[in-house]
């Protein structure tokens, strides 16, 4: 007959190890804090590496922002780091994360709407953007300036802008970060705080009015659908629309 384990922690006064379960402590008689019952032994490597994750993200993220001339393979070599530390964590953790490569509801409908719905609000989103940029800082600011120098600048742009994020912004947030909080936090919690740290990573003040919407939307998504292949197609034509919108610009300026 098989035994099932018992999950055990620390006694909160004499340090003994007691199941996750009991409310005192079976060495010292003495009652647990609610907290320490709360939280069992997975919870704190499972918060170490959240840590550790977001650690990454940020530093690349402002070392990326104080590089002064921000060039296209400056862009190439971040789009890889972070490329690869998504793929990184959410292969680590691959037993929890695999089903979410999964489509097991797919429906042509519900794509069709979300490709229509990301280029509508992409095009909102850009033109309000442009007009902030304006009025608050008196500038133009256009992604493609970057790319515009090499041959192929508009592919490399869309790999960098539209291709890469979707894929491995989805793969990070939505998918390991948010499952991760899943076995800390509940699903709501889950949905604000990887929306929150996944706005913050991008370090832009200005985009907190439909940045931060957008994220809550994907990770709900994320949540009623448990895949990441919606949020995937959206996010890559939302920033499509956007590489699209500023390659046609520039050209017809120029």
């Amino acid at each position: 007959m098989e035994t099932q384990e018992i999950q055990q922690i620390e006694c909160s006064h004499c340090n003994g190890l007691i199941s996750i379960n009991n409310k005192y402590c079976s060495i010292c008689g003495k009652e647990q804090k609610k907290d320490q019952t709360l939280i069992d032994s997975r919870k704190w490597p499972g918060l170490k590496q959240i840590g550790l994750f977001f650690a990454i993200e940020l530093t690349c993220c402002v070392a990326a922002l104080s590089i002064d001339n921000f060039d296209i393979s400056t862009a190439i070599i971040f789009d890889i780091i972070m490329a690869g530390t998504a793929v990184l964590f959410f292969s680590y953790n691959w037993r929890e994360n695999a089903h979410l490569l999964k489509w097991p509801n797919f429906s042509l409908k519900k794509t069709i709407i979300c490709i229509i719905i990301s280029i509508t609000a992409s095009i909102i989103v850009q033109f309000l953007v442009e007009h902030l940029n304006h009025s608050l800082f008196n500038t133009d600011y256009s992604y493609y300036t970057i790319y515009k120098p090499h041959k192929y600048g508009k592919y490399i742009m869309i790999i960098s802008v539209a291709l890469f994020p979707a894929l491995f912004e989805e793969l990070a947030y939505r998918g390991y970060l948010m499952q991760k909080l899943l076995t800390i936090v509940d699903k709501k919690e889950a949905i604000y705080i990887t929306s929150i740290l996944f706005f913050f990573m991008h370090l832009s003040m200005t985009s907190f009015f439909w940045m931060l919407p957008f994220s809550i939307v994907l990770a709900q998504i994320r949540i009623s659908e448990n895949t990441l292949w919606y949020g995937i197609i959206i996010h890559f034509t939302f920033n499509l629309t956007v590489c699209m919108m500023e390659i046609s610009t520039f050209d017809t300026l120029i």
